[in-house]
């Protein structure tokens, strides 16, 4: 909380600039051209936000701890200061996810205000809260893994490339997954991202709460924290 309020600025300015350029560009640019592949007869602006705030509570709450996590323990070195401290690894593992969940639930709520000054009629409720708390903790514990996975910058860039931006753009955040390749509408079902992004959006229209979707989403999230507790006491060895 102390290095977020120093570089509050800084923090705001980088949480908002992808979700409004992906807001401007498709939601009120091409918004209506679009509206055609919409399923439901719903307005792909309607069908964007909820993407947009997914996008933002993955992006961040992935990226922030998986860099910070790589150069703590490649670089600076002063990952292993945990490590000697009388802490286990399970708690340096929920202090992680913790602090990666933090972060995507600021940028998503911070993008979430801007959203909602930019689209009259916005209705929120407390489930889209709700899935918005849950998915930040999956997201969370999807950067631990990968962070502690890294082991050069070769890594850094194959991770990004081959499963940071196929998950980014094919989760159904941009674009539905029923208009997808039909091989893709089943693959794309193993990305988290998927089903925050579903739940998200079945929540803010009004759908209710899917509970099937819930349980996908929390499920992720035990079996994501379970392997970057394990990475990291393999990191013993």
């Amino acid at each position: 909380m102390i290095y977020w309020r120093s570089k509050f600025w800084l923090y705001l300015a980088t949480y908002m600039l992808s979700p409004m350029l992906f807001l401007l560009s498709f939601g009120f640019g091409v918004g209506r051209r679009l509206q055609m592949i919409m399923p439901g007869g719903m307005s792909y602006l309607d069908f964007l936000v909820p993407g947009v705030v997914a996008l933002a509570l993955f992006n961040n709450g992935v990226t922030s701890v998986t860099i910070r996590m790589f150069y703590t323990r490649l670089y600076w070195q002063s990952f292993e200061a945990y490590r000697l401290a009388p802490v286990s690894n399970f708690s340096i593992c929920l202090g992680y996810t913790l602090a990666g969940a933090m972060r995507g639930l600021l940028a998503g709520l911070i993008v979430l205000i801007t959203v909602f000054l930019l689209v009259p009629g916005l209705k929120l409720n407390w489930p889209f809260f709700g899935t918005m708390l849950l998915a930040s903790l999956c997201f969370g514990t999807f950067g631990v893994l990968i962070g502690l996975c890294l082991r050069s910058l070769d890594d850094q860039a194959l991770v990004s490339e081959f499963i940071l931006v196929p998950v980014t753009f094919l989760s159904g955040t941009l674009i539905p997954v029923e208009r997808l390749p039909g091989f893709l509408q089943h693959v794309v079902w193993f990305f988290p991202l998927t089903p925050a992004a579903e739940l998200l959006r079945t929540t803010l229209t009004g759908n209710g709460f899917n509970w099937w979707l819930a349980a996908v989403l929390g499920g992720w999230s035990a079996v994501l924290f379970t392997l970057g507790w394990l990475r990291l006491k393999m990191l013993d060895g």
